[in-house]
C-alpha cells in the first residue's frame, strides 16, 4: 500500500533539482585550480587500447638528408683553399735570398779597398815617423809625398764609385754595370756585386779573379791596335727593351751594347752587340744581372759609323 508523500515534499524536491542544475552554470572561484579529469579505468580483461591523453607525443626526426639546416649546422668547415695568386704572391718573398746570395753595400764595394788604404798610410806614417825622429827631415818629406800619391791611385777606385748604383728599375742595374767599364781601370768590383748568384758561375768563370781576367782579356781584345792600355773605352746601352718589371722577380731585356773609345766618340762605335739577358730582384728591391759576360759579338754598321 502506497504512502502518501508528505506535504511540501513534491516541492522541496522540485528546489533541489533547480538548485543542483544552478551550480552547473555558476564559475569556479579564480583561487580554486581546475581539477584534472580523472583518467578512465581499463578493465584487466578489456583487449582494447587507448592513447595516453596526458603524456607527451615525442617530436617528430627529421632524417639529415631532408634537413638542409642541421646537416649545414653540423658539417665540419671546409679547409680553405689556397689562393694561386697568394702563391704566387708570396713567392717573390721567398725567392731573392737564393737568387741573390749577396746584396750589393758600400761596404762590400769599399771593404778591400779601404783596408789596402789603411795598410799603406800606416806604413808611410811609420817611415815619416822614424825619419824624422833621426833627423832625416828631407827623407820623411820625400817618403810623405810619395805615399800621399800612392794613398790617391790606391784610392781611384772610391773616387769612380762615389755615386750608388741605384738599380730601382732593370735598365739603371744595366746602365750600371756597364757603366763601371768606362774608366781607365774598370770597377770589376761593382760589376761583380752587380750580379746575381747565378750570374757569378758560368763556363767562363767561376769566382771574383776569373771575373777580373775573362773582362780584361775581352777589353784587350776590342782595343785591339785602336787604342792603346790605358785608353778607356765607353759602354752605352742603346734601344733598350724590357718587359714591365712592377711586381716582378725576373724580368727579361734586350739592348744593344755600343762600344766607343774615348775621345773618339764622332768616328762611331767600334762594336755594336745585341744582348739579350734576364734580371733578378734581390732582397734589397734592387735588380741584379744573371749574365756578366760580354754579348754575342758583331760588327758595327756603316751607319752607326757615321
Amino acid at each position: 500500500m502506497a504512502q502518501p508523500n508528505p506535504p511540501g515534499g513534491a516541492a522541496h524536491e522540485r528546489d533541489a533539482e533547480i538548485a543542483a542544475a544552478d551550480l552547473l552554470f555558476r564559475d569556479e572561484p579564480a583561487g580554486k585550480a581546475a581539477q584534472p579529469a580523472p583518467r578512465p579505468a581499463v578493465p584487466a580483461g578489456s583487449g582494447e587500447v587507448f592513447d595516453l591523453v596526458e603524456s607527451p607525443e615525442p617530436d617528430p626526426v627529421t632524417p639529415p638528408s631532408t634537413s638542409p639546416m642541421p646537416e649545414t649546422a653540423s658539417a665540419p668547415p671546409a679547409p680553405p683553399r689556397a689562393d694561386p695568386a697568394r702563391r704566387t704572391e708570396d713567392r717573390p718573398r721567398r725567392e731573392p735570398e737564393v737568387l741573390v746570395e749577396e746584396v750589393w753595400s758600400r761596404q762590400a764595394e769599399w771593404g778591400p779597398t779601404l783596408l789596402a788604404l789603411a795598410a799603406w798610410l800606416c806604413a808611410v806614417a811609420l817611415v815619416v815617423y822614424f825619419t824624422w825622429g833621426n833627423e832625416l827631415y828631407m827623407l820623411g818629406f820625400l817618403a810623405m809625398l810619395l805615399g800621399g800619391a800612392v794613398a790617391v791611385v790606391l784610392s781611384y777606385p772610391i773616387l769612380i764609385t762615389l755615386e750608388r748604383p741605384v738599380r730601382i728599375t732593370p735598365e739603371q742595374a744595366v746602365r750600371d754595370f756597364y757603366g763601371a767599364l768606362s774608366h781607365h781601370v774598370p770597377h770589376y768590383r761593382r760589376m761583380w756585386l752587380l750580379l746575381s748568384t747565378a750570374g757569378r758561375t758560368t763556363a767562363s768563370y767561376g769566382s771574383f779573379e776569373g771575373f777580373k781576367a775573362y773582362w780584361a782579356e775581352h777589353i784587350q781584345t776590342l782595343k785591339g791596335s785602336q787604342a792603346g792600355s790605358m785608353t778607356p773605352l765607353v759602354f752605352e746601352v742603346a734601344d733598350y727593351h724590357g718587359d714591365k718589371s712592377a711586381g716582378q722577380s725576373r724580368v727579361g731585356v734586350r739592348f744593344t751594347l755600343k762600344i766607343f773609345i774615348r775621345g773618339r766618340r764622332q768616328a762611331g762605335p767600334i762594336a755594336s752587340l745585341p744582348a739579350q739577358l734576364s734580371l733578378v730582384r734581390g732582397s734589397d728591391k734592387m735588380w741584379y744581372l744573371e749574365s756578366g759576360t760580354l754579348p754575342r759579338a758583331g760588327s758595327a754598321s756603316t751607319e752607326d759609323r757615321r
